[in-house]
């Protein structure tokens, strides 16, 4: 089973069953891991009916609880209250080995027949959540699926009558319009999403000129969306790019100024202040690192270790685990030039972790993260965490 190309969504129909969790006291926000990036949503806003996908996409959950889910077929997010009452204060690690072998199983199907698009931690039960398709081509349908950590119990979400809100994307690509390369600009709609003091920011590509673009969202989904067209200098193309969507983005204060650290396709890391993502304005982000051509950053964290040292760390499709220090992006330089050679990274350095084959990542408790990475000698997915003190 190959990992679903976070751009390459199908469009899809509805599945579920219900399940219930049992429900353990004593959880408080102080037992959790670095969440300071994640504000709480009013639990307001939201009414019991279906979740009406046309694909499973990149998802996020706030402090509380509430997952955000992209529908990029459909030009959507949605809020879920995904009604886990289960509560972990342990500071454990996790490890499920084939995970996705166990999930198809659970949807009477073979692993080749699923697709796992993401993989983010409940931070109060510690369960992992998992959007993914079933079958393929007209048959394939969206899941939303938990796994719960003591016991590797799959559950199906049950999407057609679950408390939700919607909210839709403006000015997403038509679905008909195609990239320079021919895939659907509607699959690239979202790439990437998080609840930002109380905004959801949604990175992905809009239907104008400059189709690169950072949206910002109230949560509760009242008031006006705002959108910021984005431009980078790339260093392995050697130009500035307009048209290239952030893979994967982080939420964080460089030098004392709300900002974000932004992942792009072969694969430079791109800062943006965000006092200047403005509604209707085009904004030039600071290339600061290269991490190497022919790279995409699928996942990104930011994480406090036991030092009390905040680090960003970056999954890569075709690099090591790959760890990041705030300070120094912050006192970087914009890059301007090329790199001399194919896959040579540039700028900021960074530590390579020997951890190869992470897919996606999340903060899961006080000591640990938690990764979806794929086993180089069996080739199945495997959820493994991974202490803090080491990172």
């Amino acid at each position: 089973m190959a990992l679903l190309n976070r751009h390459a969504r199908i469009a899809l129909g509805v599945a579920g069953t219900t399940a219930l969790l049992a429900t353990k006291d004593g959880a408080t926000a102080a037992d959790l891991s670095d969440f300071s990036d994640r504000t709480p949503p009013p639990a307001t806003g939201m009414h019991l009916g279906a979740v009406q996908l046309q694909s499973a996409g990149v998802m996020y959950f706030s402090r509380d609880g509430t997952l955000f889910l992209a529908d990029p077929r459909g030009a959507a997010i949605y809020a879920i209250d995904v009604a886990d009452t289960y509560r972990d204060t342990s500071r454990t690690g996790v490890e499920i080995t084939d995970v996705d072998g166990k999930i198809a199983a659970a949807l009477g199907t073979t692993r080749d027949q699923i697709r796992i698009v993401d993989m983010v931690a409940h931070p109060l039960s510690q369960s992992l959540y998992f959007s993914l398709t079933r079958g393929k081509g007209n048959d394939a349908v969206p899941v939303l699926v938990r796994v719960t950590k003591a016991d590797e119990k799959v559950t199906v979400l049950p999407l057609e009558n679950i408390r939700n809100a919607r909210a839709d994307i403006p000015d997403a690509p038509t679905p008909d319009a195609k990239t320079s390369w021919g895939d659907s600009k509607r699959t690239f709609s979202v790439t990437h999403l998080a609840l930002v003091d109380g905004e959801l920011y949604i990175a992905g590509l809009g239907n104008e000129e400059f189709a690169s673009t950072l949206r910002r969202m109230p949560y509760p989904f009242v008031g006006k969306e705002a959108s910021t067209t984005v431009e980078m200098y790339h260093t392995s193309h050697d130009r500035y790019e307009t048209a290239s969507p952030i893979e994967s983005f982080v939420a964080i204060d460089l030098g004392g100024k709300p900002s974000l650290v932004a992942g792009y396709g072969c694969s430079p890391i791109v800062t943006l202040a965000r006092a200047e993502l403005a509604a209707g304005k085009h904004v030039r982000g600071k290339t600061v690192a290269e991490l190497g051509g022919g790279n995409r950053p699928f996942d990104m964290i930011r994480y406090t270790n036991a030092k009390g040292k905040e680090y960003i760390l970056v999954a890569n499709s075709n690099r090591t685990l790959t760890r990041l220090d705030p300070e120094q992006l912050a006192a970087a330089k914009a890059m301007t030039s090329s790199v001399k050679q194919a896959w040579e990274p540039a700028g900021v350095g960074y530590l390579p972790v020997a951890i190869v084959g992470v897919l996606q990542l999340d903060n899961y408790n006080a000591d640990n993260i938690v990764m979806l990475k794929r086993n180089i000698e069996t080739g199945s997915l495997d959820v493994v965490s991974e202490t803090m003190r080491w990172l």
